[in-house]
């Protein structure tokens, strides 16, 4: 499982810790849904390529009631997360304010009166 990391240290470095066994999901949570501790356990996987599917894991059972493909269709091309820029801290900030304000216009009433 160890055959996606490119990094030589950073391989080593997992190669050095001793071996755990892992622990069963199931005992941890006697209380949990089958379902979710099935989906947890195909999300917790290491090696990412054998890891569960954004997809998979919306069309796995426990997701079922939740996931509606036709309303949230899967994204045609890959989304590019990197940012051109280097924002720093206040700028994010900001942009979050902004963003947070464009889905609870209201908010910005609450934050006057405090």
């Amino acid at each position: 499982d160890l055959e996606f990391i490119d990094n030589p240290k950073a391989k080593r470095y997992i190669r050095s810790l001793p071996y755990s066994p892992g622990k069963s999901l199931s005992r941890l949570y006697p209380g949990a849904n089958v379902l979710a501790i099935d989906l947890l356990q195909k999300m917790l996987v290491f090696d990412p390529s054998k890891r569960i599917s954004v997809t998979e894991a919306l069309q796995h059972p426990y997701m079922a009631a939740l996931y509606d493909p036709n309303a949230n269709p899967q994204a045609q091309v890959p989304i590019d997360f990197d940012v051109d820029e280097d924002l720093g801290e206040e700028m994010i900030r900001e942009m979050m304010w902004n963003e947070m304000l464009h889905y609870h216009p209201q908010t910005s009433t609450l934050n006057t009166e405090l």
